[in-house]
């Protein structure tokens, strides 16, 4: 009995010890589980901050590189438009980055699309290169072409206008011209002599002498020469019925008083023209005669006399 008394007694004295030993080993375990939490957790927001920070950089160089390629396209102003396929893949492929960024993304994947973004842009830039050096060579092979243009564009106005004066001198120097022209009255008188006379009553006819110019420009040959004398009322002497006596001149018929055909062969030639009073209901105006010589539809000398 007593014995019994003495191993119950020990049982109950190592009770509490194993006790205690099981909520140590308890507290340890949970310490542990604990502590691996908790170096869980910090090692979660260590990862959690560097992948912001590696999606803020990522966006970072994203942005650097869209900002450089807009100042690109503006720097190289219109010459950007015949890159718009380039540039829409290049927006493409941002557009995909950023939406990678502002959801589930690995950073490999990120920056191996980056990598490949910043592959596009400068082949981008190398090909803006290229067309802005060949624009260059057609803007200043047009310029060239321009200012050979206009520089023909002179030559031929100034050629022209070489051309034009030289047509006026020749033009000028293939009229005839007729030189000392002088007119006056001329009285018959029975015996048959002539005298002249500035007497209107007495005048039979009017005489008209004058030089034809030389001129080696002109072709040799029959010339047509006309004179007209107009009275003091501006009415022309005629040597018949007026509508038979006209002759062509800038277009219209005008009347003459005196023709001849001369045979001129580039010399200088003096001829003497005589216009007749056939009719004696013709009036010899008191007052001024104006004389007009033509020859190849020219005039080609004036005169004038007075009668009284």
């Amino acid at each position: 009995m007593t014995e019994n008394k003495i191993e119950t007694k020990n049982v109950q004295s190592k009770s509490p010890i194993y006790l205690w030993v099981l909520i140590a080993v308890i507290a340890l375990v949970a310490g542990y589980f604990m502590y691996s939490s908790m170096q869980k957790s910090k090692m979660l927001s260590e990862l959690t901050q560097e992948k912001e920070a590696q999606r803020i950089e990522l966006q970072g160089e994203l942005d650097t590189l869209l900002a450089e390629h807009e100042r690109i396209k503006q720097e190289y102003g219109d010459l950007a438009e015949e890159m718009t396929v380039k540039d829409s893949l290049i927006v493409a492929n941002a557009k995909e980055i950023k939406t990678l960024l502002n959801y589930k993304w690995e950073y490999r994947t990120v920056q191996k699309k980056l990598d490949r973004l910043r592959v596009v842009a400068q082949n981008y830039v190398s090909q803006m290169d290229s067309l802005y050096t060949v624009n260059s060579k057609l803007v200043e092979e047009n310029l060239n072409i321009k200012r050979r243009y206009n520089s023909e564009q002179r030559r031929n106005i100034v050629l022209e206008k070489e051309k034009e004066q030289l047509s006026e001198k020749i033009g000028e120097a293939s009229v005839l011209e007729a030189y000392n022209v002088t007119a006056e009255g001329v009285y018959v008188k029975r015996s048959g002599n002539e005298v002249i006379t500035d007497k209107s009553r007495r005048v039979d006819k009017v005489k008209v002498c004058f030089t034809l110019s030389k001129n080696v420009v002109l072709s040799p040959g029959l010339k047509d020469v006309y004179v007209r004398i107009a009275r003091p009322d501006t009415k022309i002497l005629s040597p018949g019925i007026a509508e038979d006596f006209v002759f062509n001149y800038k277009g219209e018929q005008i009347q003459y008083s005196i023709y001849e055909q001369i045979n001129y062969d580039n010399e200088a030639i003096d001829l003497c023209l005589v216009w007749e009073k056939k009719f004696e209901d013709i009036n010899m105006l008191e007052g001024k005669y104006d004389v007009i010589v033509f020859a190849d539809g020219q005039e080609i000398g004036t005169s004038s006399f007075i009668l009284e």
